[in-house]
């Protein structure tokens, strides 16, 4: 992987949290829509999928306080999380399907690409979670470089777009 950009995903003034993509720089698409093309229409994984994009909704509107974390053991998480807080009601750890994303603060998320929870039956984790950890580690180690935050928005620090990461 190599340069790489972020756009925006589902990005409002009114969100309480805005979500942002990433996209290998030389490819039309983002890892996040590749996800949807993979996932929306697919019949074995329609009620998951609903699930993720409802729960992007959701946080959109109230959040990321909603997702509950024991403890911190990697620099990109997964959607659905095992579990929101209490005032959520829901619990979402039978879901087959995993969208990456990297928390840049409470009201800032870069969602990386996504597939199958756990692909083979050695429970090993997929290659897109691997992929997620080095998307996650090359933002993190862009901010104030490539990026700023400014309340619930994303800036480039030279003011250009997208947001090139290298």
């Amino acid at each position: 992987m190599n340069t790489f950009v972020i756009e925006e995903f589902f990005v409002d003034e009114k969100n309480a949290c805005n979500f942002y993509t990433v996209r290998v720089e030389d490819r039309d698409t983002s890892e996040t829509d590749l996800f949807y093309d993979q996932f929306e229409e697919h019949a074995d994984f329609k009620d998951d999928f609903g699930i993720i994009n409802a729960l992007i909704g959701e946080l959109g509107v109230r959040g990321m306080r909603l997702i509950r974390r024991v403890r911190d053991e990697s620099k990109a998480f997964a959607l659905p999380p095992e579990s929101l807080i209490r005032e959520a009601g829901a619990d979402f750890f039978e879901n087959k399907l995993r969208l990456y994303y990297v928390p840049l603060s409470q009201n800032i998320v870069v969602l990386l690409g996504g597939g199958i929870a756990h692909e083979y039956v050695s429970a090993k984790p997929p290659t897109a979670f691997w992929d997620a950890q080095i998307f996650a580690k090359k933002i993190l180690d862009a901010r104030n470089d490539a990026y700023f935050i400014d309340g619930n928005r994303l800036l480039s620090t030279d003011n250009e777009y997208p947001i090139i990461i290298y």
